[in-house]
């Protein structure tokens, strides 16, 4: 009996070491596969599978941990590039910096720097950096010189001469670029004063004057109208209603005056808004000129 309950507890004592042991085995495997899949080559993966996806902020977490191992001119590229496309320009631009030397992408990388530097919209910083000529791509020179000529139509800088803007873009473009040259040149701006002076004139005439026609017309009727319930008051002895329609006709006189200003100040303004836009379309539609980045 004794040496059956010895027997008992000596095959439930085995039981339990197989079972720590393979228990530690698999602990072991999934320690392993764990390792694995935190490599820099899985991370590398998995970073080029979510950039295709076009997952760029997690993309750039994974190229970030895997060029702590490994330095690759591509990888960095494509890490610079992850900022580039969620609009963080200035860190973009930081990060292509450093592949400009000694690098098989240092061309692609000043040029994607340059475009960083566009998109940031701080177009006097991207034409003063032009100048350095330590930075310019020889491979894409016309494509830089094509932006920085953009950039001109973009903020209220004097626009350059008209000869060299136009020769920087292919003769398929130059009609549309003569014309955004010209409207940026030569806006059909309203002078606010102008508006003013014409309805002082004539109540109406300044809102005519910025293209505000019904409105124009609508002031003339309503401080004629005024003006003549004030005069016919007057004429029958109501000097009471005389004075009230004689202010109501002074306010309202005073008042086109101010607002045919106001007109011409927000007519400007939808010329300009009009124009951006327009330049901003049609620069995107043709991806300003660049060539495709292929990384």
């Amino acid at each position: 009996m004794t040496t059956h309950l010895f027997e008992s507890h000596k095959m439930m004592l085995l039981t339990v070491v197989l079972m720590l042991i393979s228990f530690n085995r698999i602990t072991s495997q999934e320690a392993s596969r764990e390792t694995n899949l935190f490599s820099y080559e899985n991370r590398l993966k998995f970073g080029n599978h979510l950039y295709f996806e076009k997952d760029y902020l997690r993309a750039a977490q994974e190229y970030k941990e895997y060029l702590k191992f490994i330095d690759n001119d591509t990888v960095r590229f494509r890490f610079a590039n992850c900022f580039f496309m969620i609009g963080r320009y200035k860190e973009a631009a930081d990060n292509f910096k450093s592949i400009f030397y000694k690098s098989s992408l240092q061309d692609e990388s000043r040029l994607a720097f340059y475009k960083s530097l566009f998109f940031c919209s701080d177009y006097n910083t991207f034409r003063h950096l032009t100048l350095n000529v330590n930075y310019m791509p020889e491979k894409f020179l016309t494509e830089i010189k094509r932006l920085y000529y953009i950039s001109y139509l973009m903020d209220n800088s004097v626009l350059p001469d008209s000869v060299d803007f136009y020769s920087s873009f292919p003769d398929s473009s130059k009609n549309e670029i003569r014309n955004f040259y010209n409207r940026k040149k030569f806006p059909e701006y309203k002078n606010p004063a102008t508006a003013a002076l014409l309805s002082i004139i004539l109540p109406g005439l300044g809102k005519i004057y910025t293209g505000k026609t019904t409105d124009g017309i609508t002031s003339f009727l309503v401080a004629g109208i005024l003006t003549y319930l004030a005069i016919d008051n007057f004429r029958h002895k109501h000097n009471f209603r005389g004075w009230l329609f004689t202010g109501l006709s002074a306010f309202s006189y005073a008042g086109n005056i101010y607002g045919s200003a106001a007109s011409a100040h927000i007519y400007n303004a939808g010329i300009k808004f009009n124009f951006d836009n327009d330049v901003k379309v049609y620069f995107e539609k043709r991806n300003y000129f660049l060539p495709e980045n292929k990384f």
